[in-house]
C-alpha cells in the first residue's frame, strides 16, 4: 500500500513541477480518522518551490483525487492524507485470496548474504531467560530476512577458550572430589572454586557423569589421556567432540572439554525445543591463527603498541574512550583479540551485512569493535549491533530470581517445561529487545483476552472452527473454494477495516524487516485479532444470507492467511482448535 501511494505521489510531482521529488515518508496518520496513509513530501518541496507546504499539498491532492485507487486525497496542515477506495481494497484482497502467503512476499534481498549471530552463550552453564530472548529475536529476524529473499546464515559463536572454560574444569573437578569426600585433598582447586567456581546443580550432574565413567581414576592420578578414553567409551547420550580433541594436558582441561560437550548438547536441545536452529557453530578455539594474522595486520598498520608488557590497540584514534589490550603481559589473548579476528573472519567470508545480537552487558564492546573495523577499512554500515535486555520471571505476583539447578538464575529450560515454547516466543517479542521485559508465567496459561498469545491463536482457531462448521453443513471446504467474487457483498465498515488491516500486513512486514523491529509484528497480530474478535462477536457468518455468508467466508480466509503468516514468522503455532 505504501509503495502504491509513493509511486502515485512521485508521478504527480513529476507531472506538476517537472522534477523528481526528494525522498519522503509514507506513514499511517496517528489519527485513523485522517486517512489510511499520509506523506510529508510538501514540507520537503516547500523551500525549493518557494511555496507554503499546505499549498503544495493541496495541489498534489487535487491532482490525485481523480485516481480510482483512492476514495479521498486531502491536504491537512501540509500533509497529504490518502484513503483507499472500497473497490481498490476489494481488488487487492482478491489478489490475497488467489496468492495466499505469496501475496505478502517481496524479493527485497535479491539473494544477498546476511549473517545473524545470536545467543552465543558461554558453554559453561544452561541458557538463562536473557539468552532465550536473544534466541527468539535472532531467529525471528532470520525468518523475516529469508521471507524477503535474503540468504541468511544463523551463527552461534562458542566462547570455548579463556578463563571461563578453565573455571568450568575446576568446578567439575571440585564436585568430583567432593562426591568422594576428598574436596580438601586439592586446596588449590577448593580455593579457586570457592572464589570463582560455577555452583549450579548442573556441575554436580556433570561430575557424577565423570565418576560413572572413570570411577576413582582421577583420585589415583591416572594419566588424563587414559581418562579421556574412559570418557569416550562410556555411553553418554551426546557427542564428545571437545573430549576427542584433547591431546594431552591437565585433568582440568580434559574435564572442561567434557563439560562443554555436555552443556552444549543441553543448549542445542533447549534451542531446538524453542524452535531455534543454527547453520554454523563457530568455535573461538579455531581462531588461533586468525588472531595472530589479525594482530600482525594491525601492527603493520601501526595500530598496535606495547605498554607494561602488554600489547594495546589504538582504538581511541577511531572513537573509543580508551585503548584496549589485545595481548596480556603473560602472553595470553584477551577476549577482544578473539573478537577482532572473528569479525575479520566474518567479513572475509563474504557476508554483505552482519547483525550481532549481544547481551546488554556487552554494551561497552560496541565502540571498540567498531573502531577495529575502521582500522581494516570495513564500512561502518556492514555491522549492526543490537542489545538484548534481561527478562524477569514472575509467578504468583512475585519475581522468581533463581533456580536450584542453574544456581543464581532461572534457566530457559525451566520456563520451556513450565509454559511451552509458544508463549515464550510471543511474549519475548512484545517489547523492543533493548527494553527490560517482565514475563508472567501465570498469565500466559490463562485462556483469556489478557493473555496475548492465546488471544491471537484463538482468532486463528475460531476461523478454523467456522470453516469446519461450513464444511459439515454444506459439504465444501472454504479453503478450496474460489470466494473472491463474493467480496462485493461486504458492505459493513468493520469488514472494510478488516480488509485494510489484513492487506496492511505486507507493508508492516517489510517495515519491520528493514527497521529490525520484530516486536512490532506481535503488536500487529494483536490488533488484527482484536478487530476480528469484535467482528465475530457482532456478525454472523454461517446462517447469514448466502451471498453475504460467502463474502464473509472470503474475508475470514484472508484474515486466517495473515494470521498464519505472522505467527509462522515469529515461530508460534497456528492451532486449528483451542
Amino acid at each position: 500500500m505504501k509503495d502504491i501511494v509513493k509511486e502515485r505521489v512521485e508521478t504527480a510531482v513529476r507531472e506538476i513541477w517537472k522534477k523528481d521529488p526528494p525522498p519522503f515518508k509514507v506513514d499511517r496518520p496517528r489519527d485513523e480518522k485522517l486517512g489510511d496513509l499520509a506523506v510529508n513530501v510538501a514540507f520537503l518541496l516547500a523551500k525549493e518551490l518557494k511555496k507554503n507546504p499546505q499549498e503544495i499539498a493541496q495541489t498534489v491532492a487535487e491532482h490525485l483525487n481523480r485516481d480510482s485507487a483512492f476514495s479521498s486525497v486531502e491536504a491537512v496542515k501540509g500533509f497529504i492524507n490518502f484513503r483507499f477506495s472500497r473497490e481498490f481494497l476489494i481488488g487487492e484482497f482478491a489478489k490475497l485470496l488467489d496468492l495466499g502467503e505469496e501475496y505478502y512476499r517481496e524479493d527485497i534481498g535479491k539473494g544477498r548474504r546476511v549473517q545473524i549471530e545470536f545467543v552465543s552463550a558461554n558453554p559453561t552453564g544452561p541458557l538463562h531467560l536473557g539468552h532465550g530472548r536473544g534466541a527468539v529475536v535472532g531467529d525471528t529476524l532470520a525468518r523475516l530476512f529469508e521471507f524477503f529473499g535474503f540468504e541468511v546464515v544463523r551463527e552461534y559463536y562458542i566462547n570455548d577458550a579463556g578463563r571461563q572454560v578453565y573455571l568450568l574444569g575446576v568446578s567439575i573437578l571440585y564436585r568430583y572430589l567432593e562426591s568422594f569426600g576428598k574436596e580438601d585433598s586439592r586446596p588449590d582447586i577448593k580455593e579457586t572454586f570457592e572464589k570463582e567456581g560455577y555452583r549450579g546443580e548442573y556441575v554436580k550432574e556433570i561430575a557424577q557423569m565423570v565418576r560413572e565413567a572413570v570411577g576413582d581414576a582421577l583420585l589415583k592420578g591416572e594419566d588424563p589421556l587414559s581418562i579421556k578414553e574412559k570418557l569416550l567409551s562410556h555411553g553418554f547420550p551426546f557427542p564428545r567432540e571437545y573430549t576427542e580433541s584433547f591431546n594431552g594436558g591437565s585433568e582440568i582441561d580434559l574435564l572442561a572439554r567434557f563439560g562443554m560437550d555436555a552443556i552444549l548438547e543441553e543448549i542445542r536441545r533447549d534451542l531446538k525445543d524453542l524452535g531455534v536452529g543454527f547453520d554454523v557453530w563457530f568455535s573461538e578455539m579455531s581462531l588461533k591463527e586468525d588472531v595472530e594474522k589479525a594482530l600482525k595486520e594491525l601492527k603493520d598498520k601501526g595500530y598496535l603498541y606495547e605498554k607494561d608488557g602488554a600489547l594495546w590497540v589504538r582504538t581511541t584514534e577511531f572513537g573509543d574512550d580508551k585503548d584496549r589490550v589485545a595481548v596480556r603481559s603473560d602472553g595470553t589473548y584477551t577476549y577482544f583479540a578473539s573478537d577482532i579476528a572473528y569479525h575479520l573472519n566474518k567479513f572475509r567470508r563474504g557476508f554483505e551485512r552482519v547483525i550481532n545480537l549481544w547481551g546488554s552487558d556487552h554494551f561497552g564492546y560496541v565502540p571498540r569493535i567498531r573502531a577495529v573495523l575502521k582500522m581494516f577499512g570495513i564500512p561502518e554500515e556492514w555491522l549492526e549491533i543490537y542489545m538484548i535486555q534481561m527478562v524477569r520471571l514472575f509467578r504468583g505476583g512475585k519475581e522468581v530470581k533463581m533456580s536450584k539447578r542453574a544456581g543464581d538464575f532461572v534457566s530457559l529450560r525451566e520456563l520451556i517445561d513450565d509454559v511451552g515454547p509458544d508463549p515464550i516466543r510471543f511474549v519475548f517479542l512484545t517489547k523492543r529487545s533493548d527494553t527490560p521485559l517482565d514475563f508472567d508465567a501465570d498469565l500466559v496459561k490463562e485462556k483469556s483476552s489478557e493473555n496475548p498469545v492465546f488471544y491471537v491463536q484463538y482468532a486463528h482457531a475460531r476461523i478454523s472452527g467456522v470453516f469446519r462448521e461450513f464444511k459439515e453443513k454444506f459439504g465444501k471446504d472454504p479453503e478450496s473454494m474460489d470466494l473472491k467474487g463474493y467480496l462485493e457483498n461486504l458492505t459493513e465498515d468493520q469488514e472494510l477495516k478488516l480488509i485494510w488491516k489484513t492487506l496492511l500486513l505486507k507493508d508492516e512486514l517489510k517495515d519491520i524487516t528493514l527497521s529490525r523491529d520484530p516486536h512490532l509484528l506481535t503488536y500487529f497480530l494483536m490488533d488484527l485479532s482484536s478487530l476480528f474478535h469484535n467482528y465475530y462477536n457482532h456478525y454472523r457468518v454461517i446462517g447469514a444470507p448466502e451471498g453475504v455468508m460467502l463474502g464473509r467466508l472470503a474475508l475470514l480466509k484472508g484474515i486466517r492467511t495473515a494470521l498464519r503468516v505472522g505467527l509462522k514468522l515469529i515461530g508460534v503455532s497456528a492451532p486449528e482448535r483451542m
